[in-house]
């Protein structure tokens, strides 16, 4: 006869199992009311897209009591079901029907959907398709932005020392240098690289918002600076005639003018909107909108003001904008390097149809057999709150990958919610079993001053998260990629994706231990 404890766990079990029927009856239910799943690799990657059904039906509940009653009864928590959501479901089920007397489970599980092992394989193939073949010390990737240095006199031995010291992927940038130059880094990495180990991203512009013109009191400007509490004005016509000069004074947001090379897109900013300046050096918000201007408040910037200069960017977090991703200068960067690339990003993505614009221009202009993939710049609230269709969209197309645009982001969302933001990010990834790259600012200071913040190795360590992690130029990259790719290597003996590996550790060793 079961004793107090053993009835205790029997009743236990049996709650257990009858909520997880609800959560996978709630999956199933997901994926069947889904429309139908279209386009070009539609066949190749419905696993992943249901799979990705599955786990978006899961988070929409809270099931963390859910998963304290699995964690008591010693079984799996579901913390690690991404690759194959219906599978650890179900195998958690069967675990909790054995528990009760009689089982009522059968011996043998009988788990739905695909398994853990196959989700992990669906995803390292994936990542070898965009990022190519895994090094020989490490899983994850490192992919380099090509500084202008590629292009000119000595760039052959710039990029030959690069893939000595790690480099997996190039990122050509188009918001800098010209075409001239991108295809004479694109023919010094294939001179280098002959056997296409190295991938070469081409990572397209967007219609980013920039600063195009100042003026402080009528007299134009090349920098203005702004300290909290200060008034300004950005202009949504084309510049006037010189106003007033005492006119101006007397109106504090008339002091200081901004003028941006797309005022349309600012027809949607409303009073109390946020507008940063500057990758988020710079915070104001709205106070009024007339038909020739908006009017600023700052309310964020450094103690003593904050210069602004022309061509620095705007973010506009609480204004949705609904114009497309691509650009006339991306479409023209797509046609003429199609066959040169292996892939193009797609920069501030906030529709399905923007992933979908890029692969028929890209079917248009590439060689028959050679479709450049697609790699999504997560970047703007919008596109955040959007991923689930936009990873619905890129399983459309035959190989494709995500992005964290991590500087953009954090603007737009905050820098205290990025962190959480970008854990979203790499969970409904992995359901979707696409690669992540996990980008902006790593080991940032080691680049630049050759020395890097204590807090930088522990973020490229997250970094370890991902299927590939980029570094941006600097004078110190060569020394970056060295020391990236070391801390990659150790990492990767005791992390993979969210799971701890249970290596033997020195430390847990009894004292005056000798290893053999």
């Amino acid at each position: 006869m079961p004793n107090d404890a053993g009835c205790s766990v029997q009743a236990e079990a049996r709650s257990t199992l009858d909520r997880l029927d609800y959560v996978i009856e709630d999956c199933l239910h997901r994926a069947r009311a889904a429309p139908p799943f279209e386009g070009r690799a539609a066949s190749a990657h419905g696993q992943s897209r249901t799979n990705l059904l599955h786990y978006l039906a899961l988070r929409e509940q809270d099931h963390r009591e859910l998963q304290k009653a699995l964690a008591e009864l010693g079984l799996s928590s579901l913390g690690r079901c991404e690759p194959a959501v219906l599978h650890n479901l179900a195998m958690a089920r069967h675990a909790a029907g054995r528990l009760i007397d009689p089982p009522v489970t059968p011996p043998e599980p009988d788990a739905p959907g695909i398994s853990l092992a196959r989700g992990r394989t669906i995803l390292d193939h994936r990542t070898e398709a965009l990022l190519g073949p895994r090094p020989t010390a490490r899983a994850v990737r490192i992919m380099v932005t090509m500084p202008t240095e590629a292009a000119q006199p000595g760039g052959d031995d710039l990029i030959a020392r690069l893939l000595r010291a790690g480099m997996d992927a190039a990122r050509i940038n188009t918001a800098h240098d010209d075409p001239a130059d991108w295809r004479t880094m694109i023919r010094t990495i294939r001179d280098q690289d002959p056997e296409h180990r190295c991938r070469i991203f081409m990572d397209l512009a967007g219609p980013k918002i920039r600063i195009t013109a100042l003026r402080k009191h009528a007299k134009p400007r090349d920098h203005v600076r702004l300290a909290l509490a200060d008034r300004c004005c950005i202009r949504t016509t084309t510049p006037p005639p010189a106003p007033d000069t005492q006119d101006s004074l007397k109106d504090p947001a008339l002091g200081i003018e901004i003028w941006t090379e797309t005022p349309d897109a600012l027809r949607d900013l409303r009073p109390g909107h946020a507008v940063w300046f500057d990758d988020g050096k710079i915070g104001c918000r709205v106070l009024e909108t007339h038909a020739d201007r908006i009017e600023l408040e700052v309310t964020d910037a450094k103690p003593g003001g904050q210069r602004l200069r022309t061509g620095r960017g705007l973010n506009l977090p609480d204004t949705p904008l609904d114009c497309p991703a691509l650009t006339d200068d991306d479409r023209r960067a797509v046609r003429d390097f199609a066959a040169e690339v292996d892939a193009f990003c797609l920069s501030f993505v906030n529709r399905p149809e923007d992933v979908r614009d890029l692969a028929s221009w890209i079917g248009d202009a590439a060689h028959p057999g050679q479709h450049p993939a697609i790699v999504l710049k997560i970047e703007t609230r919008r596109g955040f709150e959007r991923l689930p269709e936009l990873l619905v969209a890129l399983l459309e197309v035959d190989r494709g990958g995500v992005m964290i645009a991590r500087g953009d982001l954090a603007v737009e969302v905050g820098f205290a919610r990025l962190a959480e933001v970008q854990e979203e990010i790499l969970w409904l990834c992995e359901a979707a079993h696409t690669p992540v790259i996990w980008a902006t600012e790593v080991l940032a200071s080691l680049a630049k001053h050759g020395l890097p913040v204590r807090g930088e190795v522990t973020d490229a360590a997250m970094g370890q998260r991902a299927e590939c992690v980029m570094l941006n130029k600097g004078p110190r990259i060569l020394q970056a990629v060295g020391a990236l790719s070391d801390i990659l290597s150790r990492m990767e003996l005791h992390q993979r994706k969210k799971m701890s590996t249970l290596r033997p550790l020195r430390i847990a060793a009894p004292p005056n231990h000798t290893e053999p």
